[in-house]
């Protein structure tokens, strides 16, 4: 699967952390929190791992799937995470919402459940999670899409196909965040990225739907690339009516 690339050339993949909460789309993000105030950001030895601290309790967990010609496996770069989260955290992961069925989102499941982590999804990324080779996530969203881990608000929105047939978005109100996944792209983003699951005649009106619903929204994050405000929202739209334009 073609993958868009981010910071350096390298392959990207961000995810979100809070409290004791591990969110992911493997492009994506955690919540952690230390007794000692961390600094503003942590990397393992060779860089290929790097967490940003986005807010006193949110953190931005960011790896790279290449680095200097070598290729990473996602189940060891997960489970090298979860020993960093542990290790500079004092935290526990307990939870993590898979976004999409896509590789770069699921691929790291095994390493999650093998540690006995609570590993959610919506009953179609369950689906096709099975259909592509991986455990299947509980499938949960559908009914329950709204959580709480410690004080900790989560709430998972299917929006609608874009992306994937599948994607969904994950809102942290108490913080304006939120993640958008592969649906979302970030601003240093040219093009669509890989479109082989893609509904780009649906996807503009699903990015209108989340704007409608997160209108307070202060923070997105991608899941390549580097977050910032509301404006990676209408980029989105922009670079999907691009690509129509062109194809017209």
């Amino acid at each position: 699967m073609k993958i868009s690339k981010g910071w350096i050339g390298k392959v990207v993949f961000s995810l979100l952390l809070t409290l004791s909460v591990f969110m992911t789309s493997f492009n994506d993000q955690m919540i952690a929190q230390s007794k000692k105030s961390p600094p503003t950001q942590i990397t393992n030895p060779d860089k290929t791992i790097v967490l940003t601290k986005l807010d006193d309790k949110v953190w931005a967990h960011t790896s790279y799937n290449d680095w200097n010609g070598t290729t990473y496996d996602h189940d060891q770069k997960t489970e090298e995470l979860l020993k960093m989260i542990k290790k500079h955290f004092k935290k526990k992961v307990v939870l993590a919402l898979i976004t999409h069925a896509h590789d770069d989102s699921i691929s790291g499941i095994r390493a999650l459940l093998n540690q006995g982590i609570d590993v959610r999804s919506t009953l179609l990324t369950a689906k096709l999670a099975k259909e592509y080779g991986y455990p299947s996530p509980s499938p949960t969203l559908d009914v329950k899409p709204v959580m709480k881990v410690g004080n900790t608000v989560i709430e998972a929105f299917y929006p609608g196909e874009g992306h994937s047939s599948d994607n969904i978005t994950v809102w942290l109100p108490q913080y304006n965040l939120l993640f958008g996944g592969c649906f979302i792209k970030s601003l240093d983003a040219k093009d669509l990225g890989n479109l082989s699951d893609a509904n780009v005649e649906q996807w503009d009106e699903s990015v209108k739907k989340v704007i409608e619903k997160y209108r307070d929204v202060k923070t997105v994050v991608p899941g390549h690339g580097n977050w910032g405000d509301e404006s990676l929202l209408f980029h989105t739209i922009d670079l999907i009516k691009q690509h129509t334009h062109n194809k017209s």
